[in-house]
């Protein structure tokens, strides 16, 4: 209880230290009257840097949970202005680190051992440093949650993550107290559509999985296996035998990261930045499993035109239908196609056309698409695309407004190492005619599977008519092929006369045997 009333009092000691109520009740008093200030698309509104700036610090001060909470606050452009979100951003900074002998004095290692006099197995604690052949007691990156050691174990270089002492702790009493103080400080600030108990379900969910890192452990894994093959994306390898949930060991990758500011010339610098974003790419719409936190920290530039991606803790996961939406809308902006991206953005979000205005969205949806195409846009594709979605008040999935910050973050990060980035050209490279088509084919399957496949035919051809001839043959033979067989499939699977058996899913009609029953 003591230490529930000093945290108390701390937090409220550094809300009047920035003057929080403050700076930031003008803003939602406003925002309680009429909603976001009107604003013409893809111009944030001026003002609230200053505050955002104190909110970042005060966050910064109040530690681990909260400046998790700024960071889920900077996926929120329903209840943020677009200001105070761009500083938000930027709580990835380095934190102040614990000397090694605390740090040192929270872990212990247990291992067997046999006695050389007797030959009997005994189980012996080790400390931090004694498990390693060398350790470097200064560390090479400090979090909120973990301090990262360079560390040498039989002759490898390897990168030693751990916890901060009592992280657990202090961690859930946060949490308890933004149970009781999120919901009064909504009421406070009059701010709409903010359920404060959902948001803390969310941030108690995602600290939870980070000061665990077996799961992180288990994302490299994943990382590494969708990866293979790729020789310039580096992923550090899992030394298991070392892992615990409060100790990741890796191989340590030398490389110098973004936010370090690398010289680099003008084509080298541009290289970089379309691996970035065409390994993005693969990881959002091809894998469907992306790095959430992708900021310029964690992404390292190796030599030999290698990159590697760092501190795998938050991850994104999209389901295939979603994935198939949204890739949908991102190629359509990359196409020029106004029409394509309003079908495919309605599908995103659940609407149909009795819940919105579509004169008016496509009008909207149509500035965005030119100002992609001509490369005038003042925020990213993705910001702008969830700032429509607050101006007409459509829900998003929650998977979408992770997967918003994240983009946000590779366009900033890409924009950083080369000012003349154009994403549109690493879509070319990264989505064929082939690739288009094989995502289409899977959303074909689904579609029939609701009756609703041959009404998409059309659109299917018209996406694919400026391919190539050869391509286009190829892909119409086997499109017909799997449409015909699979009109075949559905008339018998609704006989009552018939009983079927799918021997393949390959689409021909050699591989459907049916039994036809007598009366």
């Amino acid at each position: 209880m003591f230490e529930r009333t000093k945290r108390v009092f701390k937090i409220t000691r550094v809300v009047l230290k920035y003057h929080l109520l403050s700076s930031l009740l003008g803003f939602y008093r406003s925002f309680a009257k009429g909603g976001l200030p009107s604003e013409p698309l893809c111009a944030p509104p001026e003002g609230w840097e200053k505050e955002g700036e104190r909110l970042r610090r005060a966050l910064t001060e109040l530690g681990p949970t909260f400046i998790k909470l700024g960071q889920l606050l900077s996926k929120r452009p329903d209840i943020v202005p677009p200001p105070i979100i761009a500083e938000l951003q930027l709580l990835q900074g380095r934190i102040e680190p614990l000397p090694f002998e605390q740090i040192s004095r929270s872990v212990i290692f247990t291992c067997e051992c046999i006695s050389e006099e007797t030959g009997e197995r005994y189980t012996a604690c080790r400390k931090l440093e004694d498990v390693f052949d060398e350790i470097n007691t200064e560390p090479i990156a400090s979090a909120s949650i973990a301090q990262v050691y360079r560390a040498n174990l039989r002759g490898n270089d390897v990168a030693v993550k751990v916890l901060k002492p009592d992280i657990e702790r202090v961690i859930d009493a946060d949490l308890k107290l933004l149970q009781l103080l999120l919901p009064l400080g909504a009421k406070l600030l009059r701010v709409k559509g903010f359920d404060a108990h959902v948001l803390v379900d969310e941030l108690s969910i995602m600290l939870r999985n980070e000061i665990d890192l077996r799961l992180e452990a288990l994302h490299i894994q994943t990382f590494l296996r969708n990866f293979k093959g790729w020789e310039k994306v580096v992923i550090p390898r899992v030394y298991w035998e070392y892992t615990t949930n409060r100790v990741l060991v890796t191989d340590f990758i030398k490389g110098q990261t973004v936010s370090s500011h690398p010289s680099l010339d003008e084509d080298l610098a541009r290289y970089y930045a379309n691996l970035i974003t065409k390994s993005f790419l693969k990881m959002v719409y091809i894998d469907g499993f992306y790095h959430a936190d992708p900021h310029s920290g964690n992404i390292l530039l190796l030599d030999g035109g290698k990159i590697a991606f760092l501190d795998f803790g938050a991850v994104g996961r999209l389901r295939e239908d979603l994935k198939l939406d949204a890739l949908e809308v991102f190629y359509a902006f990359y196409k020029g196609d106004v029409s394509k991206a309003l079908k495919g953005f309605m599908k995103l979000v659940g609407v149909t056309e009795k819940d919105l205005d579509v004169d008016a969205f496509y009008a909207d949806l149509d500035e965005l698409i030119e100002k992609f195409q001509a490369g005038h846009y003042e925020t990213g594709q993705s910001d702008n695309l969830a700032r429509l979605a607050l101006k007409y008040g459509l829900p998003a999935p929650r998977a979408f407004m992770v997967l918003e910050r994240a983009i946000l973050l590779i366009e900033g990060v890409c924009n950083e190492l080369y000012p003349y980035f154009d994403i549109k050209e690493t879509i070319s490279e990264q989505f064929s005619g082939a690739e288009m088509a094989r995502a289409e084919i899977k959303r074909g399957v689904k579609r029939f599977t609701e009756v609703k496949l041959v009404r998409s035919l059309p659109d299917i051809i018209d996406t694919y008519v400026e391919s190539p001839p050869k391509f286009i043959q190829e892909t119409v033979e086997r499109l017909t092929i799997f449409f015909v067989n699979s009109l075949i499939f559905y008339r018998i699977e609704t006989s009552p006369r018939s009983e079927m058996r799918w021997k393949s899913c390959i689409p021909c009609s050699k591989k459907l045997e049916l039994k036809r029953g007598r009366r």
